[in-house]
């Protein structure tokens, strides 16, 4: 059963025919090597032409008006026939605008219909004449295989190969056009590894300029990331100094927290208030010595141990403690003494 029309097949994509598609871009990759610019990366190799006259000329390709030279066509590695006028059949025919590959199948039909020739000894090629609103002029050269041989037959003294190329004068310009199945295929392939090696070599100069052009940026980037990386190693080394770097700041906060308060002004008349209100009744200053936070006292007391214990249980009042044993004369009524302790200005609440 046939497919319907509109089913997708395997060359076409989207909507796109891709054998048309790769054809098409043949076609103006084939043009473009033409071009002035890049026809230098693969030059024509030279062809000896023997021309119906009997002359020797040399010529570059079949665009390429031969030159009459002919020490320089001795040595051309390649040569070809040029087939006399009188052994062509030409015809030109009005075509619309065809693909390449359309173009030549409609000749195909057009040519077996106008041929005198048997098909096994027909060979024709083409060229467009000229293009004008959707429509081609086409000249196509009709020849016969048996003709062309007894041709070679004459020409053969003047031949180095038994197997040249055969090629047709053009009726649009001083080029020729090529009969295909002859001698060509040795110069189209060597034409072709030239091709090939000289896109190589384009490609590696490109890939060569793109590298020069990205190599800056990238060694920025491995610089850059060199650079990542050694901060990364630096800091876990550097993780654990840190650490104690940071507990070193902390404990010197804490210093400068506990300097600032030991250093912290008590005024005297507030501190002379404390101590009267802490003592017994019993109990007489002789001496009184303020040093900071620090408070010694000398005095006279009933028992001064009891005076010590109380002094200790004072809010704002710590490390109690007497420097001396306290003493009692023979006689007296009361004991000798004589006591330090240190101010606690955060309990004490005082102002600096």
């Amino acid at each position: 059963m046939s497919s319907a029309p509109n089913s997708p097949t395997q060359t076409r994509f989207f909507g796109l025919d891709l054998a048309s598609l790769w054809s098409d871009l043949a076609v103006a990759w084939r043009g473009m090597m033409d071009w002035p610019a890049l026809s230098w990366l693969w030059p024509q190799s030279e062809v000896r032409l023997c021309l119906p006259t009997g002359d020797l000329a040399l010529s570059h390709g079949l665009d390429a008006r031969p030159v009459q030279d002919q020490r320089r066509a001795q040595s051309a590695r390649f040569e070809a026939i040029v087939l006399p006028e009188k052994l062509l059949l030409r015809r030109t025919l009005s075509l619309p605008e065809l693909q390449p590959s359309e173009l030549r199948a409609a000749l195909s039909l057009e040519v077996q219909s106008l041929s005198p020739f048997p098909l096994d000894e027909l060979t024709w090629t083409h060229e467009v004449a000229s293009r004008h609103s959707g429509t081609l002029s086409v000249d196509i050269v009709l020849c016969s295989r048996k003709l062309i041989a007894q041709h070679l037959e004459t020409v053969q003294a003047q031949l180095k190969s038994q197997n040249p190329e055969v090629w047709i004068p053009s009726a649009r310009g001083p080029g020729f056009l090529l009969l295909s199945g002859f001698g060509e295929a040795r110069r189209q392939r060597e034409s072709a590894m030239w091709r090939s090696a000289s896109a190589v070599l384009a490609l590696l100069a490109l890939t060569l300029l793109l590298a020069i052009a990205v190599t800056p940026s990238a060694q920025l980037y491995l610089r850059a990331l060199q650079a990542n990386q050694a901060m990364t190693v630096l800091g876990q080394k550097a993780a654990a100094a840190i650490a104690q770097r940071e507990t070193l700041v902390q404990a010197s906060e804490r210093l400068t927290d506990l300097t600032r308060l030991i250093n912290k002004s008590v005024p005297p008349l507030q501190i002379l208030k404390l101590i009267t209100e802490s003592l017994p009744d019993d109990t007489s200053l002789l001496s009184l010595q303020i040093q900071g936070l620090k408070v010694i006292i000398t005095g006279q007391t009933v028992n001064a141990a009891a005076l010590m214990k109380q002094l200790g249980g004072t809010p704002g009042l710590r490390e109690v403690k007497a420097p001396i044993p306290a003493t009692k004369p023979l006689g007296a009524q009361r004991e000798s003494f004589t006591i330090e302790f240190m101010l606690d200005p955060a309990k004490l609440n005082l102002a600096s």
